[in-house]
């Protein structure tokens, strides 16, 4: 989904007009990048150039995960060294990589990439990703391999719902703008804070109008109890895969039921019985309290960030930094 026209589109006409009102960012469109000036430590003036659609220092646009960008090579077909190519002469300090997939020939090329033109590779953070393989079993089985507990939270309070009021799943698509509107609400009571706003709102709005145009599935799963909406989740399905890119919900409206944790049960329960998805992603992050995703899922992907180093003195900062946080930590 990261690397489709739909997102390109909705982050180049959102957050691309936002950042270029600002002197601090240079767009290189001969690299499809930008270049974003920011203070290391408060002091060093750093320059990091970063693909256009992904989020870097002082840019608060929504994580762009399983990095792969793509260019050609002369009459070559689109690669990630293709791109790297086009980057290389606009590197003054750094190149930044966001979640490159570790196991993936991509890193490999990468790697091999900063080896032949002498760049310093750091691996600077790690995540992992979460998703539930639903092409090859059955729902019923894969229930079956959850721990107990984690199975009444996905499944079995279904019961306990259903003695609150009628249970009702509803795309509220095309009306994003309601959605959106719950989800904020929800977020606003359970974080203090919105979900989406300013340009990230009208990023998602865009992303969601683009991948339709496009072909793709934008699901505003809104679970109900009677009329009220309970829970909503922002499920967005690309190339066989859906990715769960938010949700919300009433913490404690019924005693004893997880209203989040079973909305999406549903919700992976959905993409089971679609043979057209094959995955239901969770992508990375972690829960307010626990790390739900952990339980639910079946597979896992361990994400890093790289960064491309032209900069000697830059370098040598990162490992002497990396270094006493090691000390500090031991």
């Amino acid at each position: 989904m990261f690397q489709t026209r739909a997102w390109q589109q909705a982050w180049q006409s959102t957050w691309l007009p936002a950042l270029m009102q600002d002197p601090q960012f240079k767009l290189i469109p001969a690299a499809d990048a930008y270049q974003v000036r920011h203070p290391l430590k408060g002091l060093i003036p750093v320059s990091s150039l970063v693909a256009c659609g992904c989020h870097a220092p002082l840019v608060g646009s929504i994580r762009s995960e399983y990095w792969q960008h793509v260019a050609p090579i002369g009459k070559q077909a689109p690669s990630v060294e293709g791109w790297l190519q086009r980057a290389l002469p606009f590197i003054k300090h750094e190149l930044l990589l966001p979640d490159v997939v570790l196991s993936s020939e991509h890193y490999a090329t990468i790697q091999r990439f900063a080896t032949v033109h002498k760049l310093t590779a750091l691996l600077r953070n790690e995540s992992i990703a979460y998703a539930v393989d639903s092409h090859n079993q059955a729902f019923a089985n894969y229930l079956s391999a959850l721990g107990a507990n984690t199975r009444l939270k996905l499944f079995n309070r279904r019961q306990r719902l259903a003695k609150m009021g009628a249970i009702r799943l509803v795309n509220l698509w095309p009306d994003s703008t309601a959605f959106v509107e719950q989800i904020n609400a929800f977020h606003q009571i359970r974080w203090g804070r919105p979900c989406f706003k300013g340009v990230n709102r009208s990023f998602v709005e865009q992303l969601m109008i683009q991948l339709v145009a496009d072909g793709h599935k934008v699901d505003l799963s809104a679970l109900m109890v009677d009329d009220e909406v309970v829970s909503v989740l922002l499920d967005l399905t690309v190339d066989h895969r859906t990715y769960n890119l938010q949700g919300g919900f009433l913490e404690d409206r019924f005693k004893g039921i997880s209203l989040g944790t079973l909305h999406l049960g549903y919700q992976i329960e959905k993409a089971f019985d679609d043979q057209a998805v094959e995955v239901y992603d969770f992508m990375g992050g972690d829960g307010k309290n626990t790390n739900y995703k952990v339980k639910l899922a079946t597979m896992s992907t361990k994400l890093v960030d790289l960064t491309l180093i032209k900069s000697r003195w830059l370098a040598l900062f990162y490992r002497l930094n990396e270094h006493k946080n090691r000390l500090l930590n031991a």
